[in-house]
């Protein structure tokens, strides 16, 4: 008789890996905040309030996220993720644009774009509540 030892590997839910991948472009936009405070001095168009406003469109993002899975509210999961990577991408020219100095936030840019393709890869099918009109 062959018994199998091995544990099953329990599987994540996917909004919790949908969540954390929020988690990790806010993170990651905070290290963008630290680079750019830091080559400030030489970069006066280095504005932080637009990683601010990034990172703070991510955060109500897993917000309404956690209150749709509680069935409060349908939300558009892929149309709020393709806003952020292009919000994102506009952003990361300021300091990735050909000619311009190098802020010293280069691999975070591409760390920040592999979050936002995983959270897309894996958002959770949040179908909206269908519209009834009355009358």
């Amino acid at each position: 008789m062959t018994e199998n030892h091995e544990r099953p590997v329990p599987r994540r839910d996917d909004l919790q890996l949908l969540l954390e991948d929020l988690a990790c472009v806010c993170g990651t936009l905070s290290e963008i905040m630290t680079a750019w405070r830091r080559a400030q001095p030489g970069q006066p168009g280095l504005r932080p309030g637009q990683l601010v406003r990034l990172q703070e469109d991510a955060r109500q993002l897993a917000a309404e996220l956690g209150a749709a899975a509680k069935g409060s509210q349908p939300l558009y999961v892929a149309d709020r993720l393709a806003a952020l990577a292009a919000a994102a991408a506009a952003v990361r020219a300021v300091t990735c644009a050909p000619g311009r100095a190098e802020a010293g936030d280069r691999g975070l840019w591409k760390l920040l774009a592999a979050a936002v393709r995983r959270a897309q890869a894996r958002r959770p099918a949040l179908a909206p509540a269908p519209v009834t009109v009355p009358g």
